[in-house]
């Protein structure tokens, strides 16, 4: 009997879902619930976390003991890696009387989402120079005899090759209204965008999950454990 207590007892329980999850209707009920759950940042919550990974120093974070499976038979110096911070992140209601949620904030670095990411922009910028040079090239020519025209192929090239945020050029005309195009890419957008590859966070319920209204606070515990869990 005493086995079969232990068999059909409680167990924890840990909610892993996507990024509709953090929600502040949906964290305030898995708070008062007491449940543990984790899910990664929503984009509208990601957009501003730019400059908070920017500020992150990778060897101040812990490395994950963990190895995918996709590289088990992989040289060590070969294996995706992990690394983590953590520290909070709090959510507000749509009305001013709602009380603010306080969550876990887990920051964590991948060096194959990093590689891929800077794989992504290698091809973007590769694909945009290539065309950016062909249309420098064919500028005043029967296509683009017009500073009007190159501007809006410009702006194509930009928006479809995405790099639209380190672009730099300038259109010009010579005295016979010949036009010509200089543009080049801006490193010190480029050096940032690079500095924040490999980075996304996690929301996760905080130890003393809070909510906190007019001063007051009101803490949720919960036994639950995520020990042995992999990397978010």
């Amino acid at each position: 009997m005493k086995d079969l207590r232990t068999m059909a007892g409680p167990c924890d329980f840990l909610m892993v879902a996507d990024s509709k999850l953090v929600s502040y209707a949906n964290v305030t009920a898995l708070l008062a619930a007491g449940v543990q759950f984790v899910a990664p940042a929503p984009a509208a919550q990601v957009k501003g976390e730019g400059e908070v990974y920017a500020a992150l120093d990778l060897e101040q974070a812990s490395i994950v003991d963990w190895v995918p499976d996709r590289d088990a038979d992989k040289p060590a110096e070969q294996r995706e890696s992990y690394r983590v911070l953590e520290d909070t992140h709090t959510l507000k209601g749509p009305r001013k009387s709602d009380p603010v949620l306080t969550v876990r904030r887990i920051l964590v670095h991948s060096t194959a989402n990093a590689a891929g990411q800077q794989a992504a922009r290698g091809k973007h910028l590769a694909k945009a120079t290539e065309e950016l040079n062909k249309l420098a090239g064919s500028a005043g020519g029967r296509h683009y005899k017009s500073a009007e025209k190159i501007t809006a192929r410009v702006g194509v090239i930009t928006s479809k090759r995405r790099v639209t945020s380190c672009l730099r050029y300038h259109v010009t005309e010579d005295d016979s209204s010949v036009p010509a195009l200089e543009w080049h890419f801006d490193d010190g957008v480029l050096q940032p965008e690079a500095a924040v590859d490999g980075w996304y966070a996690r929301r996760a319920r905080s130890s003393a999950a809070t909510t906190t209204s007019r001063g007051r606070s009101r803490s949720h515990r919960s036994s639950c454990s995520t020990t042995g869990a992999s990397p978010p």
